[in-house]
């Protein structure tokens, strides 16, 4: 009932911006979906542009609801940089064109070697269209994320080109720095799993050559079968943690923590400041494989 009354709120809010949106947009605003998307564009673009992020801190980019203040908030973007396949912007993207209809939409995806089933299920979403949406968690696709993104900032304000391709070129090191980081540090550990509850890494094991085994079985809750082979995994592969997320339920992953006497680990794919994340989930990856 609460959800749903929030969700009402949401309606006519919007529908009483959408009806009055007179105000201009304000150039040196831009709005992006997640947090580590926020950090690469304030690094791209001069301390003076406001960079919002609609997913907020310990939310699920999946089902997030944007609050009432966001909404009114994105009455003077001018831009808007999708991370593409979200079920967040795949159920509110058209309203915030008819919230702003000055709002330039564009989607930063552009390119990636897309991971596909006939439908991701996870957990209490479904990614219609067949694409793993995690793209942003991996070096390797993140590289390709920063390219879309400069080109697009690139090709709206072009005054700043300059300034934003030597930044460009900055986080393009960083990148090819963690990129070369994670083939060296994981290439003793090709072919081994880890276990999380949440898909988040499936585009970081690909690129890297390991094996995530999420806790959330097929988008459901593990049935004592399933659990059942995770446990026999952990055993038989010697893995020494489980990942969790801030964003999800924690008691499978701490129920076979216990049965095991293992560490719970809590990553942040989400985090704002990405290479430092980046970096600590390294580190925890091997924690979690070493035998």
């Amino acid at each position: 009932m609460k959800n749903y009354y929030i969700h009402t709120l949401h309606i006519i809010l919007f529908l009483t911006i959408a009806s009055c949106n007179n105000q201009d947009v304000d150039r040196k605003h831009v709005t992006v979906s997640l947090l580590p998307q926020k950090h690469m564009v304030s690094n791209l673009l001069p301390s003076d542009f406001k960079i919002t992020t609609m997913v907020t801190k310990g939310y699920s980019p999946a089902t997030y609801s944007p609050t009432p203040n966001q909404i009114k908030n994105l009455n003077t973007s001018f831009l808007y940089l999708q991370i593409g396949n979200i079920g967040f912007e795949q159920a509110w993207i058209d309203k915030f064109s008819d919230i702003n209809p000055q709002l330039k939409l564009e989607n930063t995806s552009e390119g990636i070697n897309f991971i596909r089933e006939d439908d991701f299920v996870h957990g209490d979403h479904i990614h219609k269209g067949g694409i793993d949406p995690h793209i942003w968690t991996s070096p390797k696709t993140m590289k390709k994320l920063l390219y879309n993104t400069t080109k697009i900032l690139t090709s709206y304000i072009p005054e700043l080109e300059k300034e934003i391709l030597q930044n460009s070129k900055r986080l393009e090191k960083e990148l090819n720095s963690l990129d070369s980081l994670y083939k060296e540090t994981l290439r003793p550990y090709k072919g081994q799993s880890f276990i999380i509850f949440h898909p988040a890494y499936t585009y970081l094991a690909r690129d890297y050559g390991i094996q995530q085994i999420s806790i959330e079985h097929k988008g459901k809750e593990p049935s004592a079968k399933w659990l059942s082979e995770i446990i026999q995994t952990i055993k038989n592969q010697n893995i020494k943690a489980i990942f969790v997320q801030e964003e999800f339920d924690k008691r499978n992953a701490e129920i076979i923590a216990k049965e095991l006497n293992i560490e719970i680990i809590e990553v942040h794919p989400l985090k704002e400041n990405y290479e430092q994340e980046m970096r600590t989930l390294l580190n925890n990856l091997v924690k979690a494989l070493n035998k």
